[in-house]
């Protein structure tokens, strides 16, 4: 799988994660990737899927969300299947939270927020990207350190385009 956003410049391999083992903590994917929280559904099944990746990475490397905060309503987000379907989101949230208040809970089960702004309307398909954002704190001189905020945007699904017909060429042309 992979991820694109047009209007950032993203394209990016889609890596599974889960749950730091031994921990009730979510994982975090490699540095240049996105990560798709597995325990959760993919695209296509008509609930909610939730992605993350690095805003940057120390020292000098900027990550697949480096950008997130610019994304604005209208704009697209595309998972690409490893079998070529294509699920295009439009961007109608976003939100910067502190890393105490960001609202897991409505996030990854969004058809039982008790926010109601989060609250997933019956019927719809929702893709959930996070990042670190806000300030940074130091941990050691120049050294790594870390966000005291979570940047999150929520897309609702607007298209599926179906894989590839097998057999074809690129044009179409058998």
């Amino acid at each position: 799988m992979s991820m694109r956003i047009p209007s950032l410049g993203v394209e990016a391999p889609i890596e599974p994660i889960g749950l730091v083992e031994g921990r009730n903590q979510l994982d975090v994917p490699e540095w240049n990737n996105i990560g798709w929280y597995h325990i959760y559904d993919k695209p296509g099944f008509g609930t909610s899927s939730l992605y993350s990746a690095h805003k940057d990475y120390w020292p000098n490397k900027k990550g697949p969300f480096y950008a997130l905060t610019e994304l604005q309503a209208g704009d697209q987000i595309v998972v690409v299947m490893d079998d070529g379907r294509e699920y295009v989101y439009e961007v109608f949230f976003q939100r910067r939270y502190t890393r105490e208040d960001i609202p897991m809970y409505d996030l990854i089960w969004p058809h039982k927020a008790r926010n109601a702004e989060l609250l997933r309307p019956d019927g719809e398909e929702w893709i959930t990207l996070y990042t670190c954002g806000g300030d940074f704190v130091e941990r050691t001189e120049g050294g790594p350190g870390y966000y005291l905020h979570r940047d999150v945007v929520i897309g609702r699904l607007v298209e599926k385009i179906p894989p590839p017909a097998v057999g074809t060429l690129e044009g179409g042309q058998r």
